[in-house]
C-alpha cells in the first residue's frame, strides 16, 4: 500500500511537471521578442560586473595619466564598446 502511495505522488508530480513545462514552452513560442529580450537582460546582467571592472581599470588608468576622464565616462565608453562588439546592428542609446 505504502508503495502504491508513493508510486501515485510520483506520478501526480511528474504530470503536473510535464503540464508546467509544457505551458512555458506555449508561452516562448508565442512570444519570441519578449524571450529575446529576458535573455538580453539576463546575458547584460552576468557582463555587467565585468563592464564594472573593465571601467574601474581604464580609470585608474587615465586618472594616473592625468586625463579628465570620470568613472561615469569610462563605464559609458565600455558599454558603448560592447554594444557595439555584441549587438551591431543595434542604435546606441545609453546616457
Amino acid at each position: 500500500m505504502h508503495l502504491a502511495i508513493q508510486l501515485l505522488i510520483q506520478l501526480t508530480i511528474l504530470i503536473v511537471a510535464i503540464v508546467i513545462a509544457s505551458l512555458i514552452l506555449r508561452w516562448m513560442t508565442s512570444n519570441p521578442e519578449k524571450l529575446k529580450a529576458i535573455w538580453r537582460r539576463t546575458k547584460r546582467f552576468w557582463v555587467t560586473p565585468l563592464i564594472y571592472l573593465r571601467a574601474f581599470r581604464a580609470y585608474v588608468n587615465w586618472k594616473r595619466v592625468g586625463m579628465g576622464f570620470s568613472l561615469r565616462d569610462c563605464m559609458c565608453q565600455e558599454w558603448e564598446k560592447y554594444d557595439k562588439e555584441h549587438y551591431p546592428d543595434q542604435p546606441y542609446y545609453r546616457l
